[in-house]
């Protein structure tokens, strides 16, 4: 299927599922049981506070999890926290708790029955607790409705996976992330592919199965779109549990393995931490040592005219000196002694004469000679990114 159909088959199979009329493997009104109670014994099973569970306004738990990343994100007060895919508010309205009336709990889902749902239990949630920062904005996770920069963390819930452009969606949330800023995912994965009817299957794949992709592509995935310090933990027991319960998609998948193996030698449920990078800061030790020819003054504004090739390069010094560069400035006319005593600078001077001049030395190698060179090749001499 190409993307916008995967899409379709997505809104159509969660929108049935918000509406009470089916789930991701067939009738029940659970993904992985056939009733409410179910549900939550699948969120207890994967990590899920007993006291977490009470406090959800009534139905947020739709039994659609595969993990606890909000366990995995550590939220702490303040923070501003985004669920990708947040179907009917059940982790949103946990990190709401979390990040308290200083921070703010966002939600993103592109199917309109969810967010209905969702927002429907706003006012009970604002009742229980007090507080006002939990909101739902309706939006694919491949084009996050947010801007760059703007949340500490990012948690998923079994969703990633659902998505036609993985790569999309990774490089989408290291652009809102802010630098430092971290990933709390948990996701069905794969440890060795699925079998071909498996994958061809419409209900596998809004049931997260036929969508998985193995555990190395998420890690490849998440790198390249510039996240660091990740760590992969699979959770293979946490299948074992659904195949338990005797779930209708996992048994037509277990008919389907080779013989001998179990859902969980396929599949799993992948917990992925990781953070954006933080800047490094733009500071340099270099020291540039500059030997100008013989001139009244350096800085291009003395005399008549204003020079603007001296004008440009004092302004890129003390550039370079609010970086942390040692800069040293010696004027052939004002300082003749300097010129002697580096025996680089006086070799220069016999070979050309004053043609040689201006001369620059970076750590007392040669970065120019005859020339003011400009600030990105300032910068890079001395290890700066210019700016």
């Amino acid at each position: 299927m190409n993307s916008e159909k995967v899409h379709q088959t997505v809104r159509e199979g969660y929108g049935k599922i918000a509406s009470g009329g089916g789930s991701c493997c067939g009738p029940a009104p659970t993904c992985c049981g056939a009733t409410p109670v179910a549900a939550e014994a699948l969120a207890r099973h994967i990590g899920y506070d007993a006291a977490e569970l009470a406090a959800l306004p009534e139905g947020a738990n739709l039994g659609l999890s595969c993990g606890n990343p909000n366990a995995l994100a550590a939220l702490q007060p303040g923070e501003v926290v985004l669920d990708l895919g947040s179907g009917g508010g059940f982790d949103v309205f946990i990190a709401g708790r979390k990040v308290g009336a200083n921070g703010r709990a966002i939600g993103v889902d592109m199917t309109a029955e969810m967010l209905t749902r969702a927002r429907q239990n706003l006012a009970v949630y604002r009742e229980q607790t007090g507080l006002n920062n939990v909101e739902f904005r309706l939006g694919e996770i491949e084009h996050l409705p947010l801007a760059d920069a703007s949340v500490d963390v990012v948690i998923s819930n079994c969703v990633i996976n659902l998505s036609p452009d993985k790569p999309q969606v990774w490089r989408e949330i290291a652009r809102v992330l802010k630098p430092g800023g971290r990933v709390a995912v948990s996701d069905l994965a794969l440890l060795r592919p699925l079998p071909a009817e498996i994958l061809a299957s419409v209900q596998a794949l809004v049931g997260c199965v036929a969508g998985a992709v193995l555990v190395s592509e998420t890690e490849q995935m998440a790198k390249a779109a510039g996240l660091a310090d990740l760590v992969l933990q699979p959770r293979s027991a946490y299948i074992d549990g659904m195949v338990d319960w005797q779930d209708p998609l996992y048994q037509k998948i277990l008919a389907a393995l080779p013989p001998g193996t179990k859902a969980s030698d396929h599949i799993t449920s992948l917990e992925v931490t990781a953070r954006k990078p933080a800047p490094v800061a733009n500071r340099s030790t270099a020291t540039l040592a500059v030997y100008d020819p013989a001139m009244c003054c350096s800085t291009g504004v003395c005399g008549p005219a204003v020079d603007p090739v001296l004008l440009r390069f004092a302004s890129d010094l003390k550039w370079l000196q609010d970086h942390g560069v040692k800069v040293q400035r010696f004027n052939l006319s004002q300082s003749p002694a300097a010129f002697v005593e580096n025996l680089q600078v006086r070799q220069a001077l016999t070979d050309q004469g004053e043609s040689a001049l201006p001369l620059l030395l970076v750590n007392g190698q040669v970065l120019a000679s005859g020339q003011y060179p400009r600030r990105d090749r300032l910068a890079a001499a001395v290890g700066l990114l210019a700016v």
